[in-house]
């Protein structure tokens, strides 16, 4: 694969998180995002913690991110 020479946004870390972000920046505001992984995607950290998405938390605003993460995982 041949990186572009240029992007607006450069996200490093293809974890949930990287990916996540990548996703949103590029599905909410149109922008012209690369996403760099060393690895595969989701291989690091994000893989030893597959599975653990509680939905409820002590805050209203984190659980209601995490019911919306469900969400969008589940499509």
């Amino acid at each position: 694969m041949t990186l572009p020479s240029h992007a607006e946004i450069v996200v490093i870390g293809g974890g949930i998180i990287g990916c996540s972000t990548a996703y949103h920046l590029a599905r909410d505001h149109k922008a012209d995002v690369v996403l760099l992984e060393q690895g595969k995607l989701t291989s690091g950290s994000t893989w030893h913690a597959a599975g653990l998405v509680g939905q409820l938390r002590s805050s209203a605003s984190i659980t209601r991110v995490l019911k919306y993460s469900v969400e969008l995982y589940k499509g």
